[in-house]
């Protein structure tokens, strides 16, 4: 569990980061990458529970 707290750690930085992106286009790729993650990293505790 501890590596997924970390995982979710890092997105919350990546998505800080995000605004940094000039591109719109980049910007919203990222934004859907970073919820995607979210999403396996959620399914994962759900199967660790």
């Amino acid at each position: 569990m501890k590596t997924l707290t970390e995982a979710e750690a890092a997105l919350k930085e990546m998505e800080r980061g995000i605004n940094a992106i000039r591109s719109r286009e980049l910007r919203e790729l990222v934004h859907e990458a970073v919820e995607e993650y979210r999403e396996i990293i959620k399914m994962l505790r759900r199967l660790y529970n």
